[in-house]
């Protein structure tokens, strides 16, 4: 019985909605069959695992039909009302929360009683509560449209011809929420697009874009900020950076959380782009900027703080050279990590000691780090490399670079285009270990085009490693 769907319904509640199915099973309006109250009463007893052995169905059957020969069918047509009413109840627990739905289906039972001052008295209070709201995202304007239907439906019969203005209204309301929703429906097509290479027909896609380019939608911050972000993706354009990074300051308290978070991902996930593939640095202060406001308001990506995300973070502010920021981070936050903590924190020092040149503390803690996910590992090889070749320990490093080669062959999650960028890493920088090594260093200035010819024709910056040979070729032909 332990495995059956009524028992899993039960075990998805929790203690308070557990007492409130008491409540429901037993109350005559939802539920009438007396063996199903009683079938309740007895499963609630091996509530919240329901794993004892007495949960067996010939006992739970003496229970609710004592003196009566066990009957299967008996018993499952119990369980089987039970779970109706279960899923019945798990329907009112949603319907219960959406105060506006409830007053939407309040006021069209309310117009079709024709209780016309009860209906007045309800409309103005839920207009009101929906004007009070500051945030002016598709909820508010889906529930302001159909507030104003339920307003149309009630007068066109008592004053017909009066109020055909509002059809003007109604349209504007359903445009203005149709063109948020097609902007986060965009948003994450173009996502899926470049992650999982997969190709959608965004229908209407330019002609969207088109109309809120040359219409005003300043009272609508939800529908200028997917806008901004459409095209900061489609063009990779700076201004869009700039202006997505204004409307977040301007109306941060005119956007619900969710917008805002996504605000931040796409401004974040510009400064990636243009550091990973166009091997810029200077948005470096304005990514930090973004992860320092985004922890000041706590806008959290859903609860507990995953790993990767941790390690962006810290890696972020230490860029910026914001170490103290970076390790304040650390310990007020390291205890909202789900996975990977150990490793994690031993990244995020690793990466700290790096970039304050402390390379055996370094190779120390990133020796320290085992992660799952291979694009964690990949940066690690990456690390650990460049502190080989930081402290002169060229053997090890030819090693390293031969090792990781065969890392990159065997792991196919990673895109050929990533490789092709980490294969030319591994000869450059095995080059420069080679020219070190070579005490004749004959042909200097033909070397050092060579390796900067090579540096400037790979196709990606991904964690830093352009910028980083570039570096270590300035600091080698200087000397």
């Amino acid at each position: 019985m332990q495995s059956t769907k009524l028992i899993r319904l039960l075990k998805s509640l929790n203690q308070n909605e557990i007492r409130q199915f008491k409540d429901f099973v037993n109350s005559p309006v939802y539920n009438k069959n007396k063996h199903a109250a009683k079938l309740f009463d007895e499963l609630k007893k091996f509530y919240p695992e329901f794993t004892n052995k007495n949960l067996d169905e010939n006992k739970i059957f003496g229970k609710i039909f004592p003196d009566e020969e066990y009957d299967y069918f008996k018993l499952k047509l119990a369980v089987s009302d039970l779970f109706k009413i279960g899923i019945e109840f798990l329907t009112f627990l949603s319907f219960k929360n959406e105060s506006q739905m409830k007053t939407e289906f309040l006021l069209r039972e309310l117009r079709q009683r024709n209780l016309d001052s009860i209906f007045g008295q309800t409309f103005k209070s839920a207009e009101n509560q929906n004007e009070s709201s500051k945030v002016k995202d598709e909820v508010y304007f889906l529930h302001k449209l159909n507030l104003t239907f339920e307003k149309i439906s009630y007068l066109a019969p008592k004053k017909p011809n009066e109020n055909i203005h509002m059809q003007q209204d109604m349209l504007n309301l359903f445009i203005r929420y149709s063109l948020i929703r097609y902007m986060k429906y965009y948003n994450i097509m173009m996502h899926e697009e470049l992650q999982n290479n997969v190709k959608y027909d965004m229908g209407m896609f330019d002609e969207v874009l088109n109309y809120i380019k040359h219409n005003d939608f300043e009272n609508s911050p939800t529908i200028l900020a997917y806008y901004n972000i459409i095209m900061l993706g489609k063009e990779r354009d700076d201004k869009y950076f700039y202006s997505l990074k204004e409307l977040g300051k301007k109306f941060k308290d005119q956007l619900n959380d969710v917008d805002r978070y996504m605000i931040f991902l796409h401004l974040n996930s510009h400064c990636a782009y243009v550091f990973n593939r166009l091997s810029r640095t200077d948005l470096r202060r304005d990514q930090f900027e973004l992860i320092k406001e985004k922890n000041s308001q706590k806008i959290e990506n859903l609860g507990k703080i995953l790993y990767p995300d941790f390690l962006n973070e810290v890696k972020i502010s230490v860029n910026a050279k914001e170490f103290k920021w970076a390790e304040d981070y650390i310990k007020n936050n390291s205890g909202e990590l789900t996975e990977e903590k150990d490793s994690t924190i031993n990244f995020c020092y690793g990466y700290i000691n790096f970039k304050k040149g402390n390379f055996d503390a370094a190779l120390d803690l990133f020796s320290k780090t085992n992660f799952p996910n291979f694009i964690i590992k990949i940066q690690v090889k990456i690390i650990q490399l460049k502190l080989l070749y930081e402290k002169n320990y060229f053997e090890q490093a030819i090693l390293t670079i031969d090792a990781f080669r065969h890392y990159l062959k065997r792991e196919n999650t990673i895109k050929e285009s990533f490789k092709e960028s980490f294969y030319d890493f591994l000869r450059i920088t095995n080059d420069l270990v080679k020219f070190r090594t070579d005490h004749k260093k004959k042909d200097n200035e033909y070397y050092r085009e060579k390796i900067l010819k090579d540096i400037d024709s790979m196709k990606s910056n991904q964690f830093g490693i352009k910028i980083w040979l570039n570096e270590k070729v300035k600091k080698l032909f200087e000397n």
